[in-house]
């Protein structure tokens, strides 16, 4: 397939990795980020790099990238398509993006510029975004005036009357709400943050439900002035339910996750 934006990329992946590629609006608003962020001479860390197509957006300006992908046939497609494009200033490292020494040809270690590192998921429940910034910031791998990609993340929670007694994902958006959404954290990537989180959040259910929960929703901040919502393969809305009919009233949710972690540690509950 092509990517949008005037690249048109040859692009192979394994099935996992096409919905992320042909969902038109996520591909786009990184390609925005990168294009306006990567400056000649810039070196870059893509950690995560999947099919690798976000790795090339940032090599038509940098003088390198590193791709760095854990999966080794995800890794095998990234090759591909690496060389099927003809990029020459990309090293594809297929290694735990955590654990990896970036080094020069001289065995000398490298800071970034640029990092790249799209291991999202709503709430950044079931990626290791957080776990492996944190790693990124302890070893001092980017530069003090470098610049991540994305920056931030909101994340906002809204009860719902859920459809099923387990977490589901809610793309088509047709849980009914019965509060208004509210916002209860900001993750910003710039600093370490603990993984593990808990919060307290009061909503005012403006009708009975069968059977209550909550829908979590991620946005975005790529940079200043560019901010995402959801898409298809970019943090669809999440539904935790909490497994009880509520009536109509004010009450107080607490939700505890660990960032990175999976659903099993997701644990919903009324104070």
């Amino acid at each position: 397939m092509e990517s949008e934006k005037n690249l048109k990329l040859k692009m192979e992946s394994p099935q996992w990795h096409y919905s992320m590629l042909v969902d038109e609006e996520r591909v786009s608003v990184f390609h925005e980020a990168i294009i306006d962020t990567v400056k000649k001479d810039d070196l870059v860390f893509d950690l995560g790099t999947g099919s690798g197509v976000l790795a090339m957006f940032a090599a038509k300006s940098a003088k390198k990238v590193y791709a760095i992908e854990l999966d080794p046939i995800t890794a095998y497609y990234t090759d591909k398509n690496i060389k099927g494009n003809g990029f020459e200033n990309i090293k594809l490292v297929e290694a735990d993006a955590s654990e990896y020494s970036f080094k020069d040809k001289n065995g000398n270690p490298e800071k970034a510029d640029v990092i790249i590192a799209e291991m999202l998921d709503t709430a950044l429940i079931t990626e290791p975004q957080v776990p492996v910034l944190n790693e990124i910031h302890k070893k001092g791998l980017l530069k003090d005036e470098g610049t991540l990609i994305p920056e931030s993340v909101y994340n906002t929670a809204q009860v719902v009357d859920c459809r099923t007694n387990h977490i589901y994902y809610d793309e088509e958006v047709i849980s009914k709400p019965v509060s208004d959404e509210k916002l209860y954290s900001r993750i910003n990537f710039y600093k370490i943050n603990d993984p593990k989180v808990s919060y307290n959040i009061e909503f005012t259910l403006l009708n009975d439900c069968n059977n209550a929960g909550l829908r979590l929703n991620t946005y975005t901040k790529l940079k200043d002035g560019l901010i995402a919502g959801a898409t298809p393969m970019l943090n669809p809305p999440l539904i935790v339910p909490l497994n009880k009919p509520l009536k109509k009233g004010t009450y107080t949710f607490k939700i505890s996750y660990i960032m990175g972690g999976d659903f099993e540690n997701v644990k919903l509950s009324l104070e």
